[in-house]
């Protein structure tokens, strides 16, 4: 019995020695683990020390180098981080830009004779149509003969002229020679909402007035305007002044007093005939992607029928534009042109309606459809035509459009008219008119 317990004595002595040796290990390796991750820290932190140090060292290079003069005018409570002091050009390089008419490209910067040369444009518009009736009157910038015409080449100079005004100049070339369309200034710092235009422009009347010939929304002008206005539109010299409201949608008025040359409403033979123009107009956004637009527009003047003669216009417009994307597009516009004109012995009264639906699919492809009548109230005469038309768009600096018009006019056989138009741009151009 005393050897079997001494056994056992010896046999928990080793037991508890084996368990201690190989706590020992574990606990020592744990130590050399925890060391390892140490010293990897420390490296780390060496690593990070080195690139502060280099980080500050570039800071205070920085710092002592002088800023250049327009970061100098900065006040010193705006934050300037070094980083924007770096990346910010020359003052020589922010002054120049650059305009271009076509391919060639010009500088125009904020100092020397460049400052002094505008934006340059040349718009081409080139047709050619088939008439089963040759009309019996030349319209111009219409297309009114069977075969080919020159619409309209419109030469652009537009420009700031200082802080003050904008200047905007239009020349018409067309068969007939060159012609001055537009030539106008518009004020830059009124107070808010102000804005005065003075010069040769197209008066504010209706929506398809206002227009250049390359922005029409088909290859001819729509019947009403055609008839009161002839081929040159609404064109005038005076001056305009407009105030646009304060109010969350636009809603804007405008006023011109001009010179009273257009020819059938206001070309009185006396002084003192001169023509007045207002037109108000707002529009609001139904949802983010449709836009309503409504107009109203009234003219009043001297005729040349017999001294002190008036001319009263009125007009009224309607837009509806839904606009889902860059690519597609629907538009609806309605403009309705009444007028009353007197006459020795009496008043003549008459009015025209155009309006058109046109669309856009893609981004190179569109078609629509116009209808105008010309006629009411007035009884003996009176004409009505339908405009089918497709356009496609390479580029917005090239567009082709195919257009048929069936036309009837009372005391003249019905017309079947077929148009092919070419419109090109060089140069800049300006925003569209919504």
């Amino acid at each position: 019995m005393k050897m079997s317990k001494i056994l056992r004595v010896l046999a928990i002595f080793f037991y508890c020695s084996l368990s201690l040796t190989s706590q020992t290990h574990a606990q020592e390796n744990e130590v050399e683990s925890l060391k390892e991750e140490i010293r990897a820290l420390n490296q780390t932190v060496q690593k990070l020390s080195t690139v502060v140090e280099k980080q500050n060292q570039r800071i205070d290079e920085l710092e002592q180098k002088p800023l250049p003069k327009e970061q100098e005018a900065v006040s010193p409570k705006d934050p300037a981080p070094a980083i924007t002091v770096a990346e910010t050009p020359p003052a020589e390089t922010q002054s120049e830009t650059t305009r271009s008419l076509g391919a060639w490209k010009y500088k125009a910067g904020s100092g020397g004779a460049w400052k002094l040369l505008p934006d340059i444009s040349v718009i081409g518009i080139f047709s050619g149509a088939y008439f089963s009736q040759e009309p019996e009157e030349d319209i111009e910038h219409d297309p009114t003969r069977t075969g080919f015409t020159l619409q309209e080449v419109e030469i652009a100079f537009q420009s700031v002229i200082d802080p003050y005004v904008r200047a905007d100049v239009f020349l018409a070339v067309g068969e007939e020679g060159v012609e001055l369309e537009e030539a106008f200034i518009t004020t830059l710092s009124l107070p808010k909402g102000f804005q005065v235009k003075a010069g040769k422009y197209l008066v504010p009347f209706g929506r398809q007035n206002q227009k250049h010939v390359e922005r029409w929304p088909f290859t001819n002008n729509n019947l009403p305007n055609r008839f009161f206005f002839s081929g040159e539109g609404f064109n005038e010299l005076g001056v305009e002044f407009s105030y646009l409201f304060p109010t969350p949608f636009f809603f804007q008025s405008q006023f011109s007093f001009t010179q009273g040359d257009n020819e059938g409403n206001f070309d009185g033979g006396r002084k003192e005939d001169f023509a007045y123009d207002g037109r108000l107009v707002g529009s609001t956004d139904i949802t983010p992607n449709l836009t309503a637009l409504l107009g109203g527009s009234v003219a009043y003047g001297f005729n040349n029928t017999a001294p002190g003669n008036q001319t009263l216009l009125l007009g009224g417009d309607f837009l509806l534009k839904w606009k889902p994307s860059r690519e597609t597009g629907i538009e609806w516009q309605t403009e309705y042109i009444y007028r009353s004109l007197q006459i020795p012995g009496g008043n003549q009264q008459e009015g025209g309606i155009s309006t058109y639906l046109l669309g856009q699919w893609s981004r190179r492809w569109g078609a629509g459809m116009r209808f105008d009548y010309f006629g009411f109230p007035r009884a003996d005469f009176d004409a009505w035509r339908i405009s089918p038309i497709a356009s496609f768009y390479p580029s917005e600096f090239f567009r082709l459009r195919a257009q048929y018009d069936y036309l009837d006019e009372s005391g003249v056989e019905p017309s079947h008219i077929g148009i092919l138009q070419m419109i090109f741009n060089m140069g800049p151009h300006g925003a569209h008119q919504f």
